[in-house]
Order: structure tokens, then C-alpha cells, then sequence
């Protein structure tokens, strides 16, 4: 039986696989050239994945960790339904311990009405933040550290030496920084969303095959 992360590393390459033939033909196409499978470009794409989806994955879940999605709304709903029982009420009361008579009729509306709409409101709150924390995030540390390592490992597969690698980072940074944000944005909101969290790199693999197609180009294919 393979782990969460050997599933999405065997369906991550294959999309990324697919992406690079997808963009080879393309390439061929477009400049006339004789329709043939450059396997070396494809290995090197292909390897390129499979060191980055472990990386994205352990990061994917880290966030998640960190800033936990909007939470069910299941037990909020129950609470509307049904009021907690007079026993769970009295016995939170201090009031229970120092009088054995019950408290005054008016008591349990005032205490029972902000507890039950407190419950919504913090929750609703709180998966809002962190749904925005982890948008921006994606959007810029998490974008900005992959598009590096992206133009670092394809062109040291490549056999470019160091010194070119760094010079090319320069170049090619920001054209595919403003190339990611025209797509991403969306995958973000719907992978923060609905999405669970061992899903999330596979989901951003199929949702980037003309991504990779991109990239793909990009690495001279």
C-alpha cells in the first residue's frame, strides 16, 4: 500500500510527464520541425518533478497544520437546532454550587444566546485568516522559492554551471512570476478551499498542465 506522499509523486510525474510531451509537440509544430519524443528533455522534467513534489507536499501540510481550514459548521448548526440542556447550563453556572434553588428565569437566555453566537462568528473568523495566510503565502513565498528552484534544478540537469544558473535566476525570475500569478490565484482559492491537503499537489499538477506546458517551453524543449 503506498503513503499519501508516493501516490502524489507517482500522479505528479505522470501529469508533469504529460505536460512535457504535450509541450514538445507544440515546439515541433510551431517551428516545422519532424514530430519525435525527446526523451532527455522528458527525463529531465520528469526528475525535476519528483524532487519538488516531496518538498511541496511536506510544505502543503505544514501549512495546513499551522493555519487549519475553515472548520465544519455541523456542530454550529446543531447548536441553533437544539439549546443545550438546562443541566449543561446550570451546572457551568457557579451559581449551581452556592444555591440549591434555580437560577432566575431570565438567566439562561443571557447566558445561553452569546455562547451560541460566539461559536459561528470566531470560527467563521478564524478560517477566513487563515485562508488568506495561506493565499498569500502561495502567492508569494511559496511561488517565489519554486520558481527559483525550478530554473535552478532544470538547468542543472541541464549541465549548466553555477555561475549560469545564478544568471539566469536574474533573467528569468520575474517574467515567470508575472506568467504564474495569471493563473495561480485561482488554483489557490479552490485548493485552500475544498481541497484536502494530501490532494494539493496532485490538484495543482493537473490544474498546471499548461503550466508545465510553460515550463516545458521555457526549458528548451
Amino acid at each position: 500500500m503506498l503513503s499519501p506522499l508516493g501516490v502524489t509523486l507517482i500522479q505528479s510525474a505522470i501529469l508533469n510527464a504529460f505536460s512535457n510531451i504535450l509541450a514538445q509537440l507544440i515546439d515541433q509544430y510551431k517551428h516545422g520541425k519532424p514530430l519525435s519524443l525527446n526523451v532527455i528533455a522528458l527525463i529531465q522534467f520528469v526528475t525535476y518533478a519528483v524532487i519538488i513534489v516531496p518538498m511541496n507536499f511536506s510544505w502543503q501540510r505544514y501549512v495546513e497544520a499551522k493555519f487549519p481550514g475553515f472548520p465544519s459548521t455541523a456542530g454550529w448548526r446543531r447548536g441553533r437546532a437544539s439549546p443545550p440542556s438546562s443541566s449543561s447550563v446550570v451546572s457551568s453556572s457557579p451559581a449551581f454550587f452556592t444555591t440549591p434553588t434555580a437560577p432566575p428565569p431570565d438567566v439562561l437566555p443571557r447566558k445561553e444566546k452569546p455562547a451560541r453566537d460566539a461559536v459561528p462568528a470566531t470560527g467563521s473568523n478564524s478560517g477566513m485568516r487563515n485562508f488568506i495566510i495561506k493565499f498569500m503565502l502561495d502567492q508569494t513565498i511559496a511561488g517565489f522559492v519554486n520558481i527559483v528552484i525550478f530554473i535552478f534544478l532544470i538547468n542543472l540537469l541541464k549541465g549548466a554551471n553555477l555561475s549560469t544558473i545564478w544568471d539566469l535566476i536574474c533573467e528569468d525570475f520575474w517574467p515567470i512570476t508575472v506568467a504564474r500569478s495569471k493563473f495561480r490565484p485561482v488554483v489557490s482559492i479552490l485548493m485552500y478551499t475544498v481541497v484536502p491537503v494530501d490532494r494539493r499537489v496532485v490538484f495543482g499538477s493537473a490544474c498546471g498542465v499548461i503550466w508545465g506546458v510553460y515550463l516545458s517551453l521555457y526549458a528548451a524543449v
